[in-house]
């Protein structure tokens, strides 16, 4: 897998929404309605069907092509290398599109190979990526052929994958399943996955099932976040219901805990209470709760507090980390009201860490709470020391006034 050019970032997200434009002058829209029946179907964003696509794709390519046979490749060079020298990116865009639109199909090539092996290679990205979006879009295996044969980078890859993917989601899948590419993903499969999602998110998570658990899997996943996220709560909440497969639906609730949370936090919270495993809605919950409690502690830390045992000591640790950046001392008590279990200890340990910060006194002596004694050690040893290099008067004076509560290494170390 070849490292992503940083200038690609740019070619590869402004060309979104244009092509977007592209293939709603191109294509035609079912008007059959979704079934009720289905608890993730979405009623006013119906996906062209197959057919319809090839047919409007294949058509309007064909009249491109027998209408601008009399068009040289040298005359269409010599319009994009003109469009390329404009230094308003508005009007570079308007005139690509319309040349794209009438480029004909065997050009293609000579013409991404172009501006692939030009000086402006890097600095006219979202050119670039246009360009190879629209091959894609008429032509996708000749695109796939160019890359194949003179090297690609990640992106280039993603983004033929993923236009095609958008028309024909079956072709794409099968064809990325048997590809291959070098490194830890199929950059190819995950353009394809990304593709599928942009028009189907329910179809792209049928999908997502037949893949081999790894890292191409786990980066689809990702990528699939805001197609899901862009229908809200209860339609995010119904496409995690419907993966059957347990380690896939795990994942991808934690993947979209943290946007589930920041769109409604109280909807997420009664989500994360709903989830069966109680390992997941254990490490859930953390999420959760941080996200929650950026926005409001006090909602936080009462819907921490409604929880079961099992799962409020994993989510006390989001509570209590910005908790105690607002109020450490009332962190503390908080923390401490709600028990003695040694689970709270990863939220006891996030308590001193951000109480230190403003309120070394409170984040000591708060230490004693920690449960495992080689770990309630280790923080007084390091938090001791650090406040000594920093403050030596005010952390000798603690620790003569709390001595005899500190630990034996602890005094025979610092006092004696």
């Amino acid at each position: 897998m070849k490292k992503l050019p940083s200038w690609t970032w740019t070619a590869t997200a402004i060309p979104v929404a244009l092509i977007a434009g592209i293939l709603l002058g191109r294509s035609t829209t079912s008007s059959e309605p979704a079934s009720e029946k289905d608890s993730t179907a979405i009623p006013s964003r119906n996906a062209p069907t197959r057919s319809d696509l090839s047919s409007a794709s294949g058509s309007s390519a064909s009249k491109r092509s027998t209408s601008n046979r009399d068009v040289s490749a040298d005359t269409s060079q010599l319009q994009l290398t003109a469009i390329l020298e404009s230094s308003s990116r508005l009007d570079r865009t308007q005139r690509l599109i319309a040349f794209l639109d009438r480029l004909p199909t065997d050009q293609f090539t000579s013409v991404y190979a172009e501006i692939a092996n030009s000086p402006m290679a890097n600095i006219r990205g979202s050119e670039r990526s246009l360009i190879l979006q629209a091959w894609s879009e008429r032509d996708p295996m000749a695109a796939i052929g160019y890359l194949e044969e003179n090297g690609a980078a990640d992106w280039e890859r993603e983004t033929t994958l993923g236009t095609w993917a958008a028309l024909d989601p079956a072709g794409a899948f099968a064809w990325a399943s048997t590809s291959e590419d070098d490194g830890g993903t199929n950059n190819w499969m995950l353009g394809a996955m990304r593709g599928i999602a942009a028009t189907s998110p329910e179809l792209a998570r049928d999908y997502l099932m037949q893949m081999e658990n790894g890292e191409t899997r786990n980066r689809s996943l990702k990528s699939m976040q805001a197609y899901v996220m862009q229908y809200g709560s209860d339609y995010a909440e119904n496409w995690i219901a419907g993966i059957s497969d347990p380690e896939i639906q795990n994942r991808a609730s934690h993947e979209l805990a943290d946007d589930l949370t920041e769109l409604d936090p109280v909807r997420a919270g009664e989500w994360n209470a709903r989830i069966e495993d109680t390992r997941t809605r254990r490490s859930i919950s953390e999420t959760v709760s941080d996200r929650w409690a950026r926005q409001d502690v006090e909602g936080a830390r009462r819907w921490v507090e409604s929880l079961p045992e099992d799962t409020r000591t994993e989510a006390a640790e989001g509570v209590a980390r910005h908790y105690a950046r607002q109020d450490p001392v009332a962190a503390a008590d908080w923390l401490q009201g709600l028990g003695n279990n040694p689970d709270y200890d990863g939220a006891r340990q996030t308590l001193i860490r951000e109480a230190y910060r403003q309120n070394p006194e409170t984040s000591l002596s708060f230490i004693s709470n920690i449960s495992d004694e080689s770990e309630r050690n280790k923080s007084y040893d390091r938090y001791l020391r650090d406040w000594i290099r920093k403050d030596s008067d005010s952390a000798m004076n603690w620790a003569q006034t709390n001595q005899a509560s500190l630990p034996e290494k602890i005094v025979n170390r610092y006092l004696r």
